[in-house]
């Protein structure tokens, strides 16, 4: 037989060749390039050889409801009227907005036996329904445009009528972007075109073969001078040949298939594929269209797995399984039999893929809580890996509570966009800040959508940084971020590389067995200590304040509900035992709450990085739990016989004022009580202080009544005075008369200066021209005052002063904060024209001390860059906290970012930076690329930079982003990116930090504490004994838990979730960084057995032992014989620990 091999050898030439016979039409779609079209031969034109019309109307504008009523009734002649006809070229819209189409088929009679598919394309995304109703298959242009309406057609009769429905969504894949990719807004007034629809008549053979060739280009391609390289180009060409000369595709495919079968040797890398569809819960696009995109993402997959038997589907986020349970209820069931069958498998075991570093240890535990319990209930299984491929940096506590909620893989691949410093492993041991370790992974190919290409494979292997460690990596496969998943062309592709000589090895399988695989090699892995720091997107530390001050109080508030819920049931069960009725604990709100909060907490909505309708979704969800967490407090305590205290109730000679505290540890602090009005004569009442900050927002912004956004730990206008109060409970307010450390003011003779002074701190101030603040902390040395403030490394850094800074990101607006904006850096009075501002002492104590110092813009200049800026220095009684209310008008920033800076008089190589449940220290120099990177981190509730003998802690209400290098701490306040929010944070904004400076370390001056205190609200009462029966004690529980050791902090009580009736649940932590032993955990109520559970509220693997308990009776703050429950345990530094107490 003539050979029809290249008689040539130009590869050039025949690369060339191959690609042409591969080029789609739409390559030649151009007017210049006509004649090219009549005369290109390419395969992909004949993979269908006949085509035929379809009858297609429209609905215009509907609703996802209606969308559904319509199918429902497809019966009903009027349903049938609406319908417009409709043809292509034409378009719809506006952005976001739904059209639903119906489409008659009669599928030609000489078809037959012919393999046929319904063909759509609408420029957008689009999803299949059937007459019942039944979501069949999403469309993506380019992507995935053809549904399979038969393998083999078998006309019923020659007039057979196939109905089918097309909802239409007026978006991309990547939000309101047509086609393309941009971070930009979205643009509300798009247009989509409908393109086409047709059926047509598919052809096996030819597809296998255009696969073929697709493959063996890139082998050619990318192994260009291996010799398997060469062997792929000729039998590509070879192929060609035979198709172009002889028509001979038959023997095409088999020269093809001759050389997919020569397979690899034993010691090939291999990897593990698995198919994947990272869809963003809200990004560019709303939660409600994310609910679709899994619709048309995960009804596509299924029908896939009913092609491919052989390929498994990793599904993450369990939020987005209830949403499918909820509104595709048949949909659901079809994933819950291929969950069954091991295809479909859910993967992370959290409600969403969270943000990595803003959200609190309890949230976290809660993500992997109610994630898991879903799965458990749905599913009958859980999640055993950690699943974050998307996120934006990874916490070093990540370990330990992956640990407690029993998983020990963790996956993602964020880390491989780090600008500065190649992570040096993709296979690893992961070591917490505790010492717990887990087996981290992050696929080799840097992605987790890859296409089944062939660059991608080898690029899995060559790039891996743990070869001859480990001979196994991750191959995740499918469309990502917007949806869409693995399509019939990847696993086609994937399937012909499965084991081929010189590439490594496909397997299609689970993580399950992956990470099996993975871990027989673990002896071998190195390990990294510590959290995983992306160095990238450190903007969104503080892009979307609004959303981060809500995430921290409703992470504080749900505590507290938790709280007064378990005291609640507590109540009960003593009443139960005097013979009352025991009332039911409704606690699914509560869950409500929490799920709602975990959902905003989505790597791209608290990060601030998502669009403006996303942000207002991400509002809704806050007020409602505010709202409901406002009538529950308000229902619990008029049970309580407590009401919501009036000015009078202060002077009121049988006043009975009560203070809840939901904090562990008793304390002794001035407190803020918002009042409506001045009361009559105060000056006379030494024991209270009336203090009013008049520049605070207007009262239509608050939350609701009873939550402004400001009232939280400062209100505008307050009564304060001084008390003691009880520990996690209740407590009747004393206030004390005297201060032992009061406030007070003084000034100099010329009054330049003024001083305010509560025997703890002393503050000297500037009172005209430019502020400067010098603040000094008395010593344990008679009458020695120890400076705070210093440059002493000439950074020329002004104590309190604000900096704005240059912030236009290269590449992503809301995400990063580039490096080279620290060289913009400029002081605010300069930045407004050198207007110093104002300055006003308004509060001159004895409880409280104030300061105000205003900066304002220079009218006369239009630029509109300039802001105003109130700033409140609040100094009070007893405290060494001075306290920062800054008042910012941030409504016409542009890419601009502001900080507030203390040069201090501390020489630290590290700094200390709250995290979950613990603390992280970072370096303060930029001696290597690592630190250098870091020039932008996050923490929590407080930082502290100390030296042996003295340091310096700052604490926040709802900031996350820091630096502190050299001797300088900057606190970020605001961003004002464009994109993909270009509203982001231009409104008034109310900001609150403190300043500690202390003698010794951090723990000793208990800045833990100190954070818990700033954050929290301490609600008082007035308490109405006329409308309670029983006595306080038993409605006004207080010391409720507590500890031995300060170092060891309770962080949740709360009811256990599958625990029998009565049952608590408490969870501590270890927060210095020590270990105490026989710590006692002090219980005031009754505690028949305790046990250590996890995080789930599972007994522990092999330690179910009884803890023993001790009981004695004491007298309590109202002289009442109380019982006392105690327990003893150990913690090692940042423990995590859970138990279980039923009463």
């Amino acid at each position: 037989m003539a050979s029809t091999a290249s008689i040539h050898k130009n590869k050039k030439s025949t690369l060339a060749r191959i690609k042409r016979f591969l080029a789609k039409d739409d390559h030649f779609s151009t007017s210049s390039n006509q004649i090219l079209m009549k005369c290109h031969n390419s395969l992909h034109s004949k993979i269908y050889s006949a085509t035929g019309s379809v009858h297609c109307s429209v609905l215009r504008n509907c609703s996802k409801d209606q969308v559904q009523a319509i199918i429902a009734n497809r019966k009903s002649s009027s349903h049938a009227s609406s319908f417009i006809p409709v043809g292509v070229n034409e378009e719809f819209g506006p952005t976001w907005s739904t059209h639903l189409f119906m489409i008659k088929i009669v599928i030609p009679s000489d078809w037959k036996e012919k393999e046929v598919h319904l063909r759509w394309n609408s420029s957008s995304e689009a999803m299949l329904i059937n007459q019942d109703g039944n979501v069949l298959q999403g469309f993506i242009p380019k992507h995935r445009e053809n549904f399979v309406i038969s393998k083999c057609w078998e006309p019923q009769n020659n007039s057979e009528e196939l109905v089918y429905y097309v909802e239409m969504a007026c978006n991309g894949l990547f939000g309101a972007l047509g086609e393309g990719f941009s971070i930009d807004p979205p643009n509300p007034h798009l247009n989509y075109k409908l393109k086409h629809v047709d059926v047509a008549v598919f052809e096996p053979l030819i597809f296998k073969l255009y696969t073929d060739l697709e493959v063996l280009l890139g082998i050619a391609e990318e192994m260009a001078d291996d010799i398997r390289g060469y062997q792929a180009l000729y039998t590509a060409n070879e192929m060609i040949n035979r198709i172009t000369i002889n028509n001979d595709t038959t023997g095409a495919s088999d020269i093809a298939s001759f050389f997919f079968s020569e397979k690899n040797g034993a010691k090939a890398h291999t990897l593990i594929a698995m198919g994947h569809c990272h869809i963003d819960t809200a990004w560019l696009w709303t939660y409600n269209e994310t609910k679709r995109k899994c619709a048309r993402s995960w009804s596509s997959q299924i029908r896939l797995m009913e092609k491919y038997p052989d390929i498994v589907f990793t599904c993450s986020q369990i939020q987005q399984f209830a949403w499918m349970k909820k509104d595709y209820p048949g949909l659901f069931q079809q994933i819950k039999y291929y969950v069954q069958k091991g295809r479909f498998i859910p993967v992370g075991g959290t409600w969403v893929e969270m943000d990595g570093l803003i959200p609190d240890g309890e949230s976290f535990i809660r993500q992997f809580f109610y994630g898991q319990k879903f799965l458990e209930k749905e599913f009958g299984m859980k999640a055993k890996e950690f699943w974050l491929p998307d996120t934006f940096g990874y916490s070093g506590q990540i370990p330990q509570i992956m640990k407690h909620m029993g998983i020990q893989r963790f996956l993602t691949q964020k880390i491989s966009w780090n600008r500065v410093n190649k992570f040096p492993h993709h296979s690893f041991l992961w070591e917490g800040i505790d010492g717990s370790t887990v087996i981290a992974h992050f696929p080799p190919g840097d992605s987790y959508e890859m296409n089944g290409l062939v660059k991608e494979v080898l690029k899995s292997v060559n790039n891996s940084e743990d070869k001859g460690r480990t001979n196994v990596g991750a191959y995740l496969y499918g469309l990502g971020d917007g949806g869409g998943g693995p399509t019939a062309p990847i696993i086609e592709r994937l399937q012909r590389l499965q084991d081929v000589d010189g590439l490594p090895k496909i397997i299609f399988n689970g993580p399950d067995y992956f990470f099996n695989r993975l871990e027989s090699d673990s002896h071998k892995l190195c390990k990294w200590v510590g959290e995983l720091y992306l160095e990238m997107h450190n903007g969104t530390y503080t892009s979307q304040a609004r959303l981060k001050w809500y995430n921290r109080k409703l992470e504080m508030l749900l505590k507290v509900v938790e709280l007064r819920t378990t005291l609640d049931k507590i109540d009960t069960l003593l009443l139960n035992e005097s013979g009352t009725t025991p009332e039911s604990t409704d606690t699914q709100w509560i869950e409500d709450c929490w799920k709602g909060l975990l959902l905003n907490q989505f790597h791209d909505v608290i990060p601030g990085s998502c669009i403006e309708q996303v942000v207002h979704d991400a509002l809704e969800i806050y007020h409602k739990a505010f709202s409901q967490i406002e009538e529950f407090i308000f229902k619990d305590s008029r049970r309580r016989g407590l009401r919501k205290i009036d000015i009078r109730d202060f002077f009121k000679p049988d006043s009975n004022l009560v203070v809840f505290n939901p904090l562990p540890w008793s304390r002794k602090a001035v407190l803020c009580i918002p009042v409506t009005e001045k009361p009559f004569n105060i000056e006379a009442d030494s024991r209270f202080q009336f203090v009013q900050l008049n520049d605070f927002p207007s009262l239509s912004s608050h939350v609701s009544t009873n939550f402004p956004m400001w009232e939280f730990g400062n209100p505008s206008q307050y009564l304060a005075c001084l008390s003691e109060i009880q520990p996690s409970g209740y407590s009747r307010l004393n206030p004390i008369a005297t201060a032992n450390n009061p406030v007070t003011f003084s000034k100099s003779n010329d009054d330049l200066t003024g001083s305010l002074s509560n025997g703890i701190l002393r503050l000297e101030m500037t009172l005209k021209g430019s502020p400067q603040q010098k603040l000094f902390l008395k010593t344990s040395q008679q009458d020695e005052e120890w400076e705070v403030f210093k440059d002493f490394k000439g950074t020329n850094t002004e104590a309190g002063h604000f900096y704005i800074y240059d912030d236009s990101p290269a590449c992503w607006d809301a995400w990063d904060c580039d490096d080279y904006h620290l060289e913009t850096r400029q002081d605010i009075i300069s930045y407004n024209g050198s207007n110093s501002g104002s300055i006003e002492v308004i509060a001159e104590g004895p409880l409280v001390g104030v300061v105000k110092w205003t900066t304002v813009s220079n009218t006369s200049d239009n630029s509109g860059n300039r802001l105003n800026i109130t700033n409140y220095i609040v100094m009070k009684a007893e405290s060494a906290l001075l306290e920062y209310i800054t008042v910012v008008d941030w409504e016409h920033q542009c890419h601009k970012f502001l900080k507030v800076e203390f040069p201090v008089n501390v020489h630290a190589r590290e700094a200390t930076y709250e995290v979950q449940y613990g603390h992280v220290k970072r370096s303060t120099h930029s001696n290597t690329s690592w630190d250098m990177a870091q020039f932008e981190v996050s923490g929590h509730k407080w930082v502290d930079i100390s030296q042996p003998d003295r340091g310096v802690s700052i604490i926040n209400d709802s900031k996350y982003g820091f630096q502190i290098k050299e001797n300088v701490i900057k606190l970020s306040l605001l961003r004002s990116p464009k994109a993909p929010d270009e509203n982001c944070d231009m409104h008034q904004h109310v900001i609150r930090y403190g300043l500690l400076p202390h003698i010794g370390s951090f723990q000793s001056a208990s800045t833990i504490r100190n954070a818990y205190e700033f954050n929290s609200n301490f609600d008082i009462y007035s308490y109405e004994m006329a409308n309670v029966s029983g006595d306080i004690k038993r409605h006004l529980p207080c010391n409720v838990i507590a500890t031995s050791h300060e170092a060891v902090i309770p962080e949740v009580v709360k009811l256990a979730n599958d625990a029998p009736d009565n049952t608590v649940c408490i969870r501590l932590y270890e927060s210095f960084g020590s270990s105490p032993s026989n710590v006692v955990i002090k219980l005031r109520f009754p505690a028949r057995k305790v046990v250590e559970c996890d995080g789930m509220e599972n007994l522990l693997a092999g330690n179910s032992a009884l803890i023993p308990i001790s009981e004695q009776e004491l007298i309590d703050e109202h002289g009442v014989a109380t019982r006392y429950f105690s327990f003893q345990t150990d913690f090692s530094p940042f423990q995590i620990r859970s138990f279980l107490i039923f009463m």
